[in-house]
């Protein structure tokens, strides 16, 4: 069975993932488990035997492919079916040794004997050798297991990215309803306005007919434009458009686009409440950096 690692589809994935998978291919036994976690940008950590490090980069490599973003724990290990085809022993070496402590031993009248155990504890004795070839033929296996558990990994990540996806479009229709309501209400902003600035200008002066109605307008009007909220507005409309539109991309990498937008959204409400003389405007501005925070936490585990 051929494994399609390509990631490159509709289905949002999630950073958190898990898969493992044992195989015995050819003169070898692998197992390899994948952990996944959310993280900024890519970062893998491989544990693999020392023998088989001429393997690291096509696996890095492999890795980065396969998983653009996140914190990945990779285990690798890999054990010969019959070790004897790889295994050397320099017995010259290990004759000279033997020799050096049981001298040592006689010269400070030790008790103990050299031991095969004290022995294999000099790692120069015992080689383990590996042909280009051989390491070509190990990797065609671990690539085939490497397929198999990202696979399954990755399937994890996009069940958690579509449950993801429904968490999103529920605040997004949060967001949407907030927006709706402050704009119904900043319509009334202008009539604020004036109800306020006649109030102040009746205190001031006893005589309303005095009061320059043209003039009036006009300061009416400057006021209003200072504290328009409109292109925030229509910015947030489009932030929430864009946003949606990303959460059912192609794209295979969504986590920071989604972030950088979260941030420009918290920014448009900020903005409004500064502005706003409204105290409805404000609360629900409020609660609309509460929804957009909702969001970024969870854009945070997007891939």
């Amino acid at each position: 069975m051929v494994y399609n690692t390509n990631i490159g589809d509709d289905n949002m994935r999630s950073m958190t993932g898990y898969g493992r998978i044992e195989k015995v291919i050819d003169n070898y036994s692998y197992t390899v488990e994948i952990k996944s976690l959310n993280g900024k940008y890519h970062y893998l950590k491989t544990s693999l035997s020392g023998i088989f490090s001429p393997l690291e980069v096509k696996i890095n490599n492999y890795m980065k492919n396969n998983f653009k973003r996140g914190n990945i724990s990779l285990y690798i290990d890999i054990r010969f079916l019959n070790p004897d085809d790889f295994v050397e022993i320099d017995l010259d070496l290990a004759k000279s040794y033997h020799s050096a402590l049981t001298k040592l031993s006689s010269e400070l009248h030790l008790t103990d004997d050299v031991s095969l155990d004290i022995l294999t504890k000099f790692r120069e004795i015992i080689k383990i050798r590996i042909s280009e070839q051989e390491i070509e033929k190990i990797w065609s296996g671990l690539k085939v297991v490497l397929d198999e558990v990202s696979h399954k990994t990755i399937i994890s990540q996009k069940n958690e990215g579509e449950d993801l996806k429904k968490i999103f479009k529920e605040y997004l229709n949060e967001l949407s309803e907030y927006v709706l309501e402050i704009e119904n209400n900043s319509k009334e902003m202008k009539i604020l306005f004036k109800e306020k600035i006649e109030k102040n200008l009746s205190d001031l002066i006893e005589d309303k007919d005095k009061i320059d109605s043209d003039r009036l307008e006009l300061e009416i009007a400057l006021l209003a434009e200072r504290y328009d909220i409109s292109e925030e507005i229509e910015r947030l409309k489009s932030h929430i458009n864009r946003f949606e539109k990303i959460i059912e991309s192609k794209d295979d990498i969504k986590g920071m686009n989604l972030d950088f937008i979260s941030q420009e959204m918290h920014r448009e409400f900020n903005t409004i409440a500064s502005k706003s003389k409204s105290i409805i405007i404000t609360n629900i501005s409020v609660e609309g950096r509460a929804t957009v925070n909702k969001i970024r936490e969870q854009a945070q585990n997007v891939m």
